[in-house]
């Protein structure tokens, strides 16, 4: 099994001279990038072999770049009009041809140093600079990049480059951002006999085993909440024109900012939690049990939803149920954890005690997330239903009619408090611990 990280490196910034032949060269590229993606969009042209064969005698004729870049760009052109070719079939292209935004330069195993890799210079107090080389219009010329720790990490744990890397252009530093693509390859953990269960929400994270519950509070859906009233008034306060309807251009980098921002709060946190389960796991020599949720699952519980439930709808669509099954499977197979997906149908409507199946809760019991069974008067957090039905410890099928167990499973709560997430043994955590009679 294969998993890839990408690295960004900033380079130090560049003399004037060279930075120009880099812009150099991105201009061009640019501009053919513009034309291919038109083109491509306008034939419904989705291979890069057929995009370079039509153009390749042309672009040579025309321009005067290192013959593989015609290569790269033809491969980049491709990528946008598949990607736009797609939203234009499923509805959602807001223009009739593709904006070509956050252009980088793709360069291939010939365009950079790729066989040298990796190359360094030590400065005076120590620290070590990344070299690597660039082919332009002028020859060849070096690039010092600032390699940081999370790179030394992958490169000194046997994790390998791949030959594609990405140049984007910070203008106003002269600068270069540099984006590698580190792979390696991983066994298949076999499942073990012990399973931990995990239930993804919008304000918390549940999960246990036979022994325990844990229920980690997230607060995703308050911060979605939080950042879509920061973005709701700033654009009120930003519009511009005689009609009121436009936000101003500082309006549109402030609602970027905020974008960004609330985006990259709950992926750190996410990354935080990944982590955290994945090591609990190691330690209980646990397989995970996930959700098998579609991949726009997102799209579809809000389409559930009424549309006048506005609010719950944003919140529902910004949880990021799949970026943290993401997070939580790539953190599994590096650290040698197994993983399994199971279907999550009725995993709350099911009593773990007597078995009654479809259980609704009533408003009240909905709104403080209990699960109340009519049958057994068995309640508990709906979370902790839904991990205990995922563990497999219930079947799901109907056995309301059905006489109790001799040895119930009895819940015992106990309450933790400490901080989120930001340490490897502190969790903000509601714990039940489960005993039997």
């Amino acid at each position: 099994m294969k998993l890839t990280r990408t690295i960004v490196l900033e380079s130090y910034p560049l003399t004037r001279k060279k930075f120009e032949t880099i812009k150099e060269v991105y201009d061009e590229y640019l501009e053919i990038l513009k034309f291919l993606t038109n083109y491509a969009v306008a034939n419904k042209v989705k291979s890069h072999l057929k995009l370079r064969k039509r153009f390749y005698e042309k672009l040579k004729e025309e321009h005067d770049l290192p013959t593989h870049y015609y290569y790269t760009v033809c491969q980049d052109a491709t990528t946008r009009a598949r990607s736009f070719l797609e939203l234009k079939k499923k509805g959602r292209a807001r223009t009739e041809k593709p904006e070509i935004r956050n252009v980088s330069l793709w360069l291939d195993d010939v365009l950079w140093d790729y066989k040298r890799f990796p190359q360094f210079n030590t400065l005076r107090n120590g620290r070590r600079i990344l070299i690597i080389g660039l082919t332009t219009k002028r020859g060849r010329i070096k690039l010092p990049l600032k390699p940081h720790k999370l790179f030394f990490k992958y490169l000194n744990e046997g994790w390998k480059v791949k030959a594609g890397v990405k140049l984007r252009i910070a203008e106003e530093e002269r600068k270069i951002l540099a984006y590698f693509v580190f792979e390696k390859e991983f066994d298949e953990p076999k499942v073990t006999g012990r399973f931990l269960s995990v239930d993804y929400n919008a304000d918390n994270v549940s999960f246990g085993t036979q022994e325990f519950l844990i229920q980690v509070r997230t607060d995703f859906g308050r911060l979605t909440r939080f950042y879509s009233d920061v973005r709701t008034r700033t654009q009120e306060s930003h519009l511009t024109g005689w009609k009121r309807k436009l936000p101003s251009k500082k309006g549109k980098g402030l609602l970027r900012k905020f974008g960004r921002r609330k985006m990259d709060r709950r992926v750190d946190l996410q990354r935080k939690l990944a982590k955290r389960l994945v090591e609990v796991a190691r330690e209980l020599n646990a397989t995970i049990v996930l959700e098998a949720v579609p991949k726009n699952f997102n799209q579809k519980v809000t389409k559930k939803r009424k549309k006048n439930e506005k609010r719950l709808r944003n919140t529902l669509h910004n949880i990021g149920m799949n970026g943290f099954q993401r997070f939580v499977f790539e953190k599994a197979v590096e650290f040698g954890v197994p993983l399994v997906f199971v279907n999550p149908a009725y995993s709350s409507q099911v009593c773990p005690r007597c078995g009654a199946f479809k259980i609704k809760p009533g408003d009240g019991a909905l709104r403080r997330r209990v699960f109340e069974c009519p049958v057994c008067g068995f309640s508990a957090d709906r979370d902790f239903v839904a991990v205990l039905n995922l563990l497999g410890l219930f079947p799901f099928s109907p056995k309301a009619r059905e006489p109790l167990g001799e040895e119930p499973v009895v819940p015992v709560n106990l309450t933790v408090e400490a901080n989120l997430l930001h340490h490897k043994n502190s969790l903000v955590v509601i714990s039940q611990c489960l005993k039997q009679k």
